[in-house]
């Protein structure tokens, strides 16, 4: 997977993901499981991530087919033109520098994010630091519910937002101003809805997507929808609680009147923002509606989540190079002309040229065989078809696996002959010359992809060759070559 279609392929999924989970949540549903949705797209959105490394685990001697193969058809198709079309824009001698500036600027994300982080550390330790212990008494809290044996320590700071930290010594830290009983009440039996519900613990975690994919703002919507949901239920449970949801609004709303909430801090805080979600907050509070949760959307959203992996899996599987070490050994055997026609001639050779559409300087990596349409194509050696069927850009196309590991791709045909799996013996007419895909005339694109080193990665993989330039293979007969 290159460096580019990383960030355009995190963009459009961490996109879709977003939309749907904003689709489902839209309306008054409830809060648990508007949270359980947007963890879902949180969870999904990484999945790639955990998806390509696992492809290194298959068995390396299963047959694949040579990078672009749309694993989903036909909705993969859009995906797929999208990714041939990025690749021969970042893929030229020209555009070379683009990877390496890519890498560079995503590190130094990543870089920024964790300076973040550290800094925010730094701010909450000297805030804790600064922190009072409060000793008055306040109102009972339904310790029992809470399910705890005792209240945490209460600790006033100078301002900001109340909050709940400590891994060992767990405190709840309020703002000097809100220490009234009733207030405090009010908060305590929030803070402590937190530490039951575990999000001194899942909070970092589902913060992490945007840290991940900075660059992606459907990620910050993400983070910030978890943000606000995870408040949501709380306020949901604590306001019951308390017994009193008018009072627990008034606190909240005076928190947020009171004191700004302080930023970067590593722990859930009492108030987000109020100008996004302190009227959403106060309107699920005061006026308690019938909600709904949409289980049958949320589980056709899921199911098609997962069916669109396989555009991670396809892009990933470029560095996936199916060989072990007995074929390493082997080479294809070519015995057969590709074409044979009296008309057949190379109209477009193997490596840089202009782009007949775009007109500008673009790699080729095949050779382009001119030949009336109807020509037949024969297979020049053994091997297996790992895909036959329509390519964005290419048209009709099928690919073939040889003994050694190399593939063979043969596009713009007019028809097939061949379907996935089979075998094929030397000579086999696999097809038809025709125009089916970007073209400007009747024509066979043939490339030859073979394994080797990348230079930029030091990865072995699949790398185009000069099909004029493999051993003993016939492009043509009766013809010039």
């Amino acid at each position: 997977m290159s460096v580019a279609w990383f960030v355009v392929f995190i963009l459009l999924w961490t996109g879709f993901l977003a939309g749907i989970a904003s689709l489902i949540t839209n309306g008054r549903v409830s809060a648990r499981f508007a949270q359980m949705v947007w963890r879902g797209a949180a969870v999904l959105s990484v999945l790639p991530l955990a998806v390509i490394p696992l492809l290194r685990m298959l068995p390396k001697d299963l047959p694949s087919a040579v990078p672009d193969l749309p694993y989903v058809e036909p909705a993969a198709g859009a995906v797929a033109s999208a990714s041939v079309g990025l690749q021969e824009a970042v893929s030229g001698p020209d555009w070379a520098w683009t990877g390496p500036a890519l890498i560079a600027l995503l590190m130094a994300g990543w870089a920024f994010r964790l300076g973040a982080s550290v800094l925010g550390q730094v701010r909450l330790q000297h805030l804790k630091s600064r922190s009072v212990p409060h000793l008055d008494a306040f109102d009972a809290l339904p310790l029992s519910q809470l399910k705890l044996e005792r209240a945490p320590q209460i600790r006033l700071i100078d301002g900001g937002s109340p909050f709940v930290a400590g891994l060992t010594r767990r405190a709840i830290y309020v703002p000097q101003g809100l220490e009234t009983p009733s207030d405090l009440r009010q908060i305590v039996i929030h803070e402590c809805v937190h530490l039951n519900r575990g999000d001194l613990i899942t909070r970092p975690m589902e913060r992490l997507v945007a840290d991940l994919f900075w660059f992606s703002p459907f990620a910050w919507l993400m983070r910030r929808e978890l943000d606000f949901w995870r408040e949501a239920v709380c306020d949901e449970i604590a306001s019951n609680l308390s017994g009193d949801r008018i009072g627990y609004a008034r606190t909240l709303a005076y928190a947020a009147r009171l004191s700004a909430p302080v930023r970067q801090l590593p722990v859930a805080a009492f108030i987000l923002p109020k100008k996004r979600s302190l009227p959403k907050r106060l309107s699920r509070i005061l006026e308690p509606g019938p909600t709904r949760s949409r289980p049958v959307l949320a589980l056709g959203a899921s199911i098609l989540a997962l069916a669109l992996t396989p555009f991670a899996l396809a892009e990933a599987g470029k560095d996936v190079v199916s060989i072990d070490d007995e074929a390493a050994d082997r080479t294809a055997t070519f015995e057969s002309a590709v074409m044979k026609s009296e008309n057949a001639r190379i109209t477009s050779h193997f490596g840089k040229r202009i782009d007949p559409f775009k007109k500008t300087p673009a790699f080729h990596n095949g050779t382009d065989i001119g030949a009336p349409e109807g020509t037949p194509v024969y297979t020049p050696g053994c091997g297996a078809v790992v895909f036959s069927g329509y390519k964005p850009n290419y048209g009709e196309t099928i690919e073939i696996a040889y003994r050694d590991g190399s593939k063979m791709r043969f596009a713009q045909l007019e028809d097939r002959f061949v379907e996935v799996g089979e075998e094929i013996s030397t000579g086999t007419k696999i097809g038809t010359v025709g125009m089916s895909g970007r073209a400007t005339g009747p024509h066979l694109h043939l490339e030859h992809w073979k394994t080797g080193l990348n230079e930029e990665t030091g990865e072995t993989e699949l790398l185009p060759q000069d099909p004029v330039m493999a051993d003993g293979l016939t492009l043509f007969m009766g013809g010039s070559r």
